[in-house]
């Protein structure tokens, strides 16, 4: 069984009940099931099988009626009389980013990867088209490669083993990058990524993986199925996002700052902890802030603390091409202020 994004043209266009277009001749494979949900189609067998590899089949994989799957390009297979035949290509296939690796504990090779102080490690030939870091590199930052990249990892031989991992730092690591590690083989021909598990089984020694690299989504769910961004939103002109500052010192401070070429004006919630009264104190309020590319005006409200006075007040200004939200404290004890900011584009 396989899994792959479904783009809508592949899906059931006419509304007859049935697959259309490429996904049709699929079908036509002997034994084979497809059903959509939720955007993921799935490819199953009864009887006789579907195989996914990153080039063309090999000759003794399969039988005949099966179908494969190239990822690297989106060809198509049908085997027929002991032959693999390109019987279709999904020309977006190769942009959904599958390749093929096999993880290793040691000995890390041409085809490989696997973990060496908590970063796993790829080879420059494991991504479609690529021949040295440099390529792999590009590759992956063509695809937006950063925080919340995830990796979904299947294992060739075992369809059902399936684990999703969360890229949790945007550093690609390679020679000459701090961090990167070049032994056990790797030399300069690795190149590496933090990541954690979020789901699935874990990796299994020699196993062959199909790995597919989705775009950075900031979206971690908890068991109760609760979801935290954890970049900043953006609907069409509208932004939100969060800032903070901290403070020991009666000076004004910038807490947030953003350009005057892209917005034109904000909203910002905010709250003000004080650590260094006793006991705490806290402050919280809302603002307004609008400029005319040169200066810029506030309106602050709703002004609430929990002490005998203020902990401090806000300042806006215009600075080298930002709009920045200060504070300046009323004492110099320790602060912390935290503010949420929705802005509108120019």
């Amino acid at each position: 069984m396989g899994f792959m994004t479904s783009p809508p043209a592949l899906a059931d266009i006419d509304g007859d009940g049935d697959v259309d277009g490429t996904l049709r001749r699929i079908k036509q494979g002997t034994g084979i099931s497809l059903t959509l949900s939720n955007n993921i189609l799935t490819i199953a067998n009864t009887g006789s099988g579907v195989s996914f590899s990153d080039g063309t089949p090999n000759s003794s994989d399969g039988n005949n009626g099966d179908v494969g799957f190239d990822y690297t390009n989106g060809d198509i297979y049908r085997k027929d009389s002991g032959s693999w035949v390109i019987i279709d290509t999904i020309p977006s296939l190769a942009r959904v980013r599958m390749f093929t690796a096999t993880y290793v504990e040691s000995s890390f090779g041409s085809g490989k990867f696997g973990l060496d102080s908590g970063k796993y490690y790829f080879h420059q030939n494991s991504f479609p088209g690529t021949n040295s870091v440099a390529e792999a590199e590009t590759y992956l930052n063509n695809y937006n490669f950063g925080v919340g990249t995830r990796l979904i990892f299947q294992q060739t031989d075992n369809a059902d083993n399936v684990a999703i991992w969360r890229v949790t730092d945007s550093t690609i690591y390679k020679d000459g990058v701090s961090g990167y590690e070049s032994g056990q083989g790797k030399s300069t021909s690795f190149v590496g990524m933090v990541m954690t598990k979020e789901s699935g089984v874990s990796f299994s020694t020699s196993a062959k993986y199909n790995i597919f690299v989705t775009y950075p989504i900031n979206f971690v769910f908890d068991s109760s199925g609760n979801a935290t961004i954890g970049a900043d939103l953006t609907v069409k002109e509208f932004i939100l996002t969060t800032a903070q500052g901290n403070t020991s010192s009666t000076d004004p401070s910038t807490i947030d700052e953003w350009p005057i070429a892209t917005y034109r004006s904000a909203k910002y919630e905010y709250h003000i902890t004080n650590t260094g009264a006793d006991p705490d104190e806290y402050q919280t309020g809302e603002m307004m802030v609008l400029h005319d590319g040169t200066n810029s005006k506030h309106n602050s409200y709703g002004v609430i603390f929990t002490g005998a006075a203020a902990l401090g007040t806000f300042s806006t200004d215009v600075s080298s091409g930002n709009c920045r939200l200060r504070f300046t404290a009323a004492s110099t004890d320790a602060m912390t202020i935290k503010v949420a900011r929705k802005a509108i584009k120019v």
